[in-house]
């Protein structure tokens, strides 16, 4: 399974691997963005991948004054840009003050931020210090990106029914919240866990490129899928994907899911 760093061209072997690229990464970012936990750090690739450093507030120490890179989120800045009711933040025992999620509702009335629509998703939200006074619920655009874990394509919608012979069967355009899912299982079970960012995404190729890091040199795949009331980004290492992605294809990509606010 492909790691989110790998999915856009950044893969590395090892620890000392990881850190050499951190720190090359830090050494290349030549935007920031202020929040009030500190500082995003971010790296811009030409191919369209980004990565976000977590840059924490200066301290004071024997050696002067010290800024720590806290973490990092991959993202792709490509051309979604989908209609969200957030309803409410997520954060899990892991994150740091500049992570987080958001959970929202796709194909919503946009002038009532309380009202629901087609479907619910959860997404990491690469900006997420920037809006930690954001009250919630709230209408926005974001662009919301699938970083696979595993992607099917298929050249028509007759191929990707066919293929459908076990369990469930989806429709071409399709989207199923997984991460929400695997929490009502867990609550049901009494292990109650923040939901995931994961996703399943069924839908249209309706463009795809292969791209180069130039940073690493590394190939990874980009396409806009259009899905059930909304297109999405996707992002996949050429090791996940089985079958040909053309133009007009149907797709179905298991994936985590990233976003940034565009307004």
């Amino acid at each position: 399974m492909a790691s989110n760093l790998e999915t856009i061209g950044l893969a590395v072997d090892d620890r000392e691997a990881f850190e050499s690229l951190v720190a090359g990464l830090a050494d290349g970012a030549r935007e920031g963005l202020k929040t009030p936990v500190g500082d995003y750090a971010i790296w811009r690739s030409r191919s369209g991948a980004e990565v976000w450093l977590h840059v924490s507030p200066p301290s004071d120490d024997d050696a002067g004054t010290t800024r720590e890179i806290k973490g990092l989120t991959p993202f792709f800045d490509g051309t979604s840009d989908v209609a969200l009711n957030v309803t409410a933040r997520i954060t899990r025992p892991d994150d740091n003050a500049f992570e987080g999620a958001y959970q929202a509702w796709v194909g919503a009335d946009a002038a009532n931020p309380q009202s629901e629509g087609d479907y619910p998703l959860v997404f990491d939200a690469v900006d997420y210090a920037a809006f930690s006074t954001q009250s919630f619920p709230a209408s926005c655009r974001a662009r919301i990106c699938g970083f696979c874990r595993d992607l099917k394509a298929y050249p028509d919608e007759s191929s990707f029914s066919a293929a459908q012979t076990t369990g469930p069967s989806f429709a071409a355009q399709s989207f199923f919240p997984v991460g929400l899912f695997a929490e009502v299982e867990a609550k049901n079970a009494g292990n109650p866990a923040a939901p995931s960012s994961n996703a399943l995404i069924n839908g249209i190729v309706k463009g795809h490129r292969e791209l180069i890091n130039e940073f690493t040199g590394q190939a990874f795949h980009w396409l806009e899928v259009e899905s059930l009331s909304a297109s999405y980004d996707i992002v996949a290492s050429p090791g996940v994907i089985s079958g040909n992605i053309t133009e007009g294809g149907i797709v179905q990509a298991s994936c985590w899911l990233f976003g940034r606010i565009l307004k």
